[in-house]
């Protein structure tokens, strides 16, 4: 018994690692020509910043320029920001980053919507 947990903790630890570590698949200059695809995003943004006044608004990496003049958003809505946004802002603000998601066109930009904390490391 205790071999077969061992083994099933190592290949969890397996899958999530190869997870963390995954190649880059897009990048800056790239993602506009992506959409519609599972990409790996790999970048420093240029903006990171929250909106909404009461705290209830996603947070935004934006990278290629600050809002309204950035080239490609990723956006983190509050249900996975989760209350403290501000510990977010500081985590992402000037750190390259590993996005992992779907790229879609909002308001003729690129943008991926996080739909989990996991889908983003800091470099």
């Amino acid at each position: 018994m205790l071999r077969i947990t061992s083994l099933a903790f190592l290949f969890a630890f397996a899958i999530g690692s190869y997870a963390q570590g995954q190649t880059c698949t897009s990048t800056i200059e790239s993602v506009e020509q992506q959409v519609g695809e599972t990409v790996v995003f790999c970048g420093t943004p240029s903006q990171v910043r929250a909106s909404g006044k009461d705290g209830s608004g996603p947070v935004y990496l934006n990278f290629g320029g600050n809002y309204p003049d950035n080239v490609f958003s990723v956006v983190i809505f509050s249900d996975v920001a989760g209350t403290d946004r501000d510990a977010l802002l500081k985590q992402f603000t000037g750190k390259k980053v590993r996005v992992k998601g779907t790229v879609k066109e909002h308001n003729g930009k690129a943008e991926i919507i996080l739909r989990s904390l996991a889908d983003i490391e800091v470099e």
